[in-house]
């Protein structure tokens, strides 16, 4: 049985894999991703002669998920022959797993956002934005940016390049925290010579977790 040929690939392109068998009439042919019997719609098989065939397996536009290892088999007298296995990489613009996420700080705190993406092909840079501003230059996926702090909410973003070209992440706001608001609403439900019971609902939290919250009887 005959290999099929190996390739390296950019994604969104049409990829045909090939491989050849002989020796056998009318073979059943079947395609294997990873262990996988591919149910891919697009499968030709073509007589070249009485007990020569070959088949055919057309992904019309590649991406990320069909990288991976393929062959083809068939039914042999009850054993399975197998090709030569190939192995498709899939190339294209660097691909995000971590992006930078929203935060909320005190003003001036120190803080740090993280980015990654990942190819192939490699090595994926790492560019960050505050804003239309680039901060510093490119340094290597994975990234971390440290903010010494903001006096205002403010939009931060990173850009992933490759050979391929370039992918931007999402934008991250980094929210100012402030003084939470008085409680309002407030009643007391129950009341004698010893205790009261009083309910509220709590005043906006200002962007940070209420720790506490105090009575004062007058």
């Amino acid at each position: 049985m005959g290999a099929p040929v190996k390739l390296t690939v950019s994604q969104g392109q049409p990829v045909k894999l090939n491989c050849s068998v002989e020796g056998m009439e009318e073979p059943e042919i079947q395609w294997v991703k990873d262990g996988a019997v591919v149910q891919n719609v697009d499968q030709l098989y073509i007589p070249v002669s009485e007990q020569h065939w070959i088949g055919f397996l057309s992904l019309k536009s590649v991406e990320r998920s069909d990288a991976g290892r393929y062959w083809c088999q068939v039914e042999d007298g009850g054993e399975t022959e197998i090709s030569q296995p190939v192995w498709l990489t899939v190339e294209g613009v660097p691909f995000f797993t971590v992006e930078p996420k929203d935060l909320a700080v005190p003003p001036n705190a120190p803080f740090q956002l993280s980015c990654e993406a990942v190819g192939p092909p490699e090595p994926v840079t790492i560019i960050w934005w505050k804003g239309s501003t680039k901060v510093g230059g490119p340094t290597p996926s994975p990234s971390v940016l440290n903010v010494t702090g903001v006096t205002q909410s403010t939009v931060y973003s990173c850009e992933a390049h490759n050979l391929k070209g370039l992918a931007s992440s999402r934008p991250a706001t980094v929210h100012l925290q402030a003084l939470p608001a008085a409680p309002f609403n407030i009643t007391v439900s129950k009341l004698s010579s010893s205790n009261a019971s009083v309910t509220w609902m709590p005043g906006a939290d200002g962007r940070a977790l209420l720790q506490s919250c105090t009575v004062q009887v007058g």
